[in-house]
Parts: structure tokens; C-alpha cells; sequence
């Protein structure tokens, strides 16, 4: 990691596959190039959780100056798609490798990557280290997100290393934490629409209404709540 800024992973031995390269930053990008040559590691590729430039902004430079592929979501890894590592093989697992996983809802080309022998989980920006993850449409997905957040607590990771923040030991519960304060985030717009509330800005200005530097960002965190209502049939506008 550079500063307070965007986590950046090194998995492998002596070749190593480099998780979100992080901005278009010069100073960044020769801390990724000075840890290479500190532990005498060579690239093997470079992969990118999700399109956001604080994650993808600085991969095409590098990876173009490490003379490798750069990897994202569709383009040209899909869903269960595997990456090897150079790593020893184990007895539990021959072949060790980090597995691709779709996880939409914070963009709809974000994934996961998961290393299923140590239960590590390369989470981007599912969930974070500190604080909270924004969900802001039409790029954002609150029922995506949801199920993305099932389906990799489904996973029970040992650890979560996020795009932003510190390793998440306590992964199963910070995971639980997020799905719950978004349902209870969801209840109480259901509440407030039951009051005659009808628009994300007047749900917002009532929720947030201690913390009004917050309300442009909570207003399209609340329409991320509305059209997942619309969709399942439980708000009409």
C-alpha cells in the first residue's frame, strides 16, 4: 500500500501476480517497482479488482512495463476462472491458484479473487478495512451487492484483504456486519417511504439529518435502496 491510499497485493513466489496496481501515480507505481526488486520477485500479470482509476489507473503502464498481461474482469477473465501461482504444490492442494469470482454491486465488473488454500480473500472493494463501501447508480447495484456479500461470506474466509484499509481478520463477521447494516439501512427507507417520504433527497435529509456533508453521497446511497425496492415490486414511483 502507498500512503492511506489503494492497497496493492503481491501473490506468488519468485513470480508474482499483482493485485490492483493501484492510480495513474508515478511515486506509486515506483513503490510497486522497488518492492519487486527488494524481494527479487519478476511479474507474472497484473490484474485489476474493478475499473475505478484509484484501483485500474496506474495497470496499463505497468503492466505494459513489465512486459505482462493485464487482467480484469471479461476482459479476459470470467467467473471461476483460475489464476496459477508459483507457488510449491502442497497435499492439499497440487496446484495452487487464486480463483476469479464476479462479486457485481460496487461496479458491475468488480471480482473477487479468492486463495482457497490459506481461505484468503482479495476483496477490492467489497467491503473496506475502515469504514464503508459506496454503492452509486447506475453503475452500483444494491441487490448485486447483497448477493455478492452472500456469497463470499458463504466462502467463510479466514482473512479479507481489502482495497482499502487494513487485513481483515475477523473476515465471516465484518462480512455479516456490512449485509446487516445494509437490510437495516433498507428498513429504514421502507419505514420512511410508509410516512409518505417519496424521494431519495427527503429519505436522505431525514436519515443523515446529523451529518448534512454527508447528504449528496447518502441521497444516491438511499436511490441505490430505491431501485432495488422498484425491482422487487416493494416501492413504485
Amino acid at each position: 500500500m502507498t500512503g492511506p491510499g489503494t492497497n496493492t497485493y503481491f501473490v506468488g513466489g519468485q513470480k508474482v501476480v499483482i493485485i490492483d496496481p493501484g492510480p495513474a501515480d508515478d511515486a506509486h507505481q515506483e513503490n510497486i517497482i522497488a518492492a519487486l526488486q527488494t524481494l527479487q520477485a519478476a511479474a507474472q500479470a497484473v490484474v485489476i479488482t474493478h475499473s475505478h482509476p484509484d484501483h485500474s489507473g496506474g495497470a496499463p503502464a505497468l503492466a505494459h512495463r513489465l512486459d505482462v498481461p493485464l487482467l480484469s474482469f471479461g476482459h479476459p477473465l470470467h467467473h471461476n476462472d483460475t489464476l496459477p501461482l508459483d507457488l510449491p504444490p502442497s497435499s492439499f492442494r497440487p496446484h495452487p491458484s487464486l480463483t476469479i469470482l464476479h462479486t457485481p454491486g460496487h461496479t458491475p465488473d468488480h471480482l473477487c479473487l479468492w486463495w482457497a488454500e490459506p481461505r484468503l480473500l482479495f476483496a477490492g472493494d467489497l467491503v473496506a478495512g475502515q469504514g464503508t463501501v459506496l454503492i452509486i447508480p447506475p453503475e452500483g447495484d444494491m441487490t448485486a451487492y447483497l448477493d455478492s456479500l452472500r456469497a463470499m461470506l458463504a466462502l467463510s474466509p479466514q482473512a479479507i484483504l481489502p482495497g482499502h484499509g487494513p487485513v481483515i481478520a475477523d473476515a465471516p463477521a465484518l462480512l455479516q456486519q456490512y449485509l446487516d447494516h445494509r437490510l437495516q439501512r433498507e428498513q429504514q427507507v421502507l419505514d420512511l417511504l410508509a410516512q409518505g417520504y417519496t424521494t431519495a433527497t427527503a429519505i436522505a435529509a431525514h436519515i443523515y439529518a446529523d451529518r448534512p456533508e454527508a447528504l449528496e453521497i447518502a441521497t444516491l446511497q438511499v436511490e441505490a435502496h430505491l431501485q432495488k425496492l422498484r425491482k422487487e415490486g416493494r416501492f413504485v414511483s
